[in-house]
């Protein structure tokens, strides 16, 4: 289970501040190869802050341009008994076009991934860096209600080990389903879920988001 908050803080029209945190919780369940015995382990624990900006250009056509830019402040990780703060490894760089056709708003977008590799004790690990594409579109059904839907496809380059390769480049193709519903003119609550379309996604992540302008 992830919990991500995240703050837009606008200081021009065209140019927000982006801060996103995020932490989660997993359960693990294991049997004592000694014993036979049921046990578990529950962690809660700190992931991810990152820092970055959105900068919105003129309007081309009936499009808005966009440009999304991220860095990872700090993220925890942990590898076989070592958990690790590594800063500033992750870079994230995104361009999009919006644009809106009664009764539908559609973007287009594509980005880069960019991760360095993660020194352990004993392990050197390079997670690989990815590309994609996608699109988002949100039907409005009525002045509260949208069905929001969205197709992305993504390729991960192999990750190594020690220098060793673990992984062939990999395709990653995702569906996304869900519903916003506005509650006010500055609060909205959406439900989405996500399928992945090949092995190497995940089967399905649900989702619960919270809209606030303060």
């Amino acid at each position: 289970m992830f919990l991500t908050q995240t703050f837009i803080y606008t200081i021009t029209p065209k140019f927000d501040i982006l801060i996103s945190g995020g932490g989660s919780y997993a359960r693990q369940e294991y049997t004592n190869f000694f014993t036979n015995e049921y046990s578990s382990k529950n962690r809660i624990g700190f992931d991810s802050l990152w820092l970055g900006f959105i900068y919105t250009g003129e309007s081309i056509a009936d499009f808005i341009p966009q440009i999304t830019f991220q860095t990872a402040v700090v993220q925890r990780e942990k590898a076989i008994n070592q958990t690790k703060n590594f800063y500033l490894k992750s870079q994230s760089l995104q361009a999009s076009l919006r644009g809106y056709s009664d009764p539908v708003v559609y973007s287009i977008y594509t980005g880069f991934g960019y991760n360095q590799s993660r020194k352990f004790k004993t392990l050197k690990i390079e997670y690989g860096n990815s590309i994609y594409v996608g699109g988002d579109l949100s039907i409005i059904l009525s002045p509260k209600i949208t069905l929001d839907l969205g197709a992305e496809q993504r390729f991960q380059t192999e990750q190594k080990i020690n220098g060793y390769q673990n992984s062939e480049v990999r395709s990653i193709p995702t569906l996304s389903l869900g519903s916003t519903y506005s509650i006010n003119s500055d609060t909205a609550v959406s439900v989405n879920a996500s399928f992945g379309g090949s092995s190497a996604s995940p089967d399905s992540i649900f989702g619960i988001s919270l809209w606030k302008k303060f």
